[in-house]
C-alpha cells in the first residue's frame, strides 16, 4: 500500500462529514435511550468535478486508477477551508498516550489570544481532527485543544501537529472510480469521487 498525493484539481462541489462511531440501545420496558461512542469515528469526503478536459481531465482519470480500488491511500483537505486562528511556532504534542477529545500542546507562539478557532483544522499521527472550543496559548507556548472526532491512537510524546493550510488527512475511495465522458472537439468529463479517512493509517 502507498500514500499519495491528490492531484491539485479543485472539485467544483465538495461535501464533507465526521461519520460518528456511536451505538444506541433502547429498553423494550421503558424506551429510555443509551448512547455509547467507540473509537473510528472518521471523515467522509464527496467532491464534485465537472466538466474536465486536457491535462486535469487526464490527471485524474491517472490518478484513480493508480489507486487500484481501495488498495492505496491519498492525502487530502477540504478545499473550501480557510483557517481562523493565528497559529505561529511549531506546535507539538505534550504527552504521550493522551485519548478522548482533549490534545495537550506545546511549542506555540507564546501568549497567542485565538490560536485556533473553532473549525479550524489540525493533524497528527495520520488523524484529521476539527477544533470544537477556540483555544488561545499560555505564557510559555502550552495550548490545550478541544477536537472531534476523538483520537484514535493514543499520541507519541513531542508528534508534530500540523496546523498550516492545508491540513491534510489521509483517505481511501469509498466505492468504485469512475467517470462519464461527453465526447465532441473537447471531450469533457465529470468526476464524482467518495472517500472515506482511513482509520488504521
Amino acid at each position: 500500500m502507498t500514500t499519495y498525493a491528490f492531484p491539485s484539481v479543485t472539485p467544483n462541489t465538495s461535501s464533507c462529514e465526521l461519520v460518528s462511531n456511536t451505538k444506541t440501545f433502547r429498553s423494550p420496558v421503558s424506551n429510555a435511550v443509551q448512547t455509547v461512542g467507540r473509537k473510528g469515528s472518521l471523515w467522509a469526503v464527496s467532491m464534485q468535478f465537472k466538466n474536465l478536459t486536457g491535462a486535469d481531465r487526464a490527471e485524474l482519470q491517472g490518478f484513480l486508477a493508480k489507486l487500484n480500488g481501495q488498495e492505496h491511500r491519498f492525502t487530502l483537505h477540504d478545499h473550501s477551508y480557510v483557517r481562523r486562528g493565528t497559529g505561529g511556532g511549531t506546535l507539538r504534542v505534550n504527552g504521550a498516550s493522551q485519548t478522548g477529545s482533549t490534545l495537550v500542546c506545546d511549542g506555540a507562539t507564546f501568549s497567542v489570544t485565538s490560536y485556533l478557532l473553532t473549525g479550524d483544522y489540525i493533524s497528527f499521527n495520520n488523524e484529521l481532527h476539527m477544533i470544537t472550543s477556540d483555544a488561545s496559548s499560555d505564557g510559555a507556548g502550552n495550548v490545550t485543544l478541544s477536537i472531534a472526532p476523538p483520537i484514535r491512537k493514543p499520541t507519541i510524546n513531542n508528534n508534530l501537529v500540523d496546523i498550516a493550510v492545508p491540513v491534510l488527512g489521509v483517505f481511501m475511495l469509498a466505492s468504485k472510480a469512475s467517470w462519464d465522458n461527453r465526447p465532441g472537439q473537447s471531450v469533457l468529463s465529470t468526476f464524482a469521487i467518495d472517500a472515506v479517512e482511513d482509520v488504521l493509517a
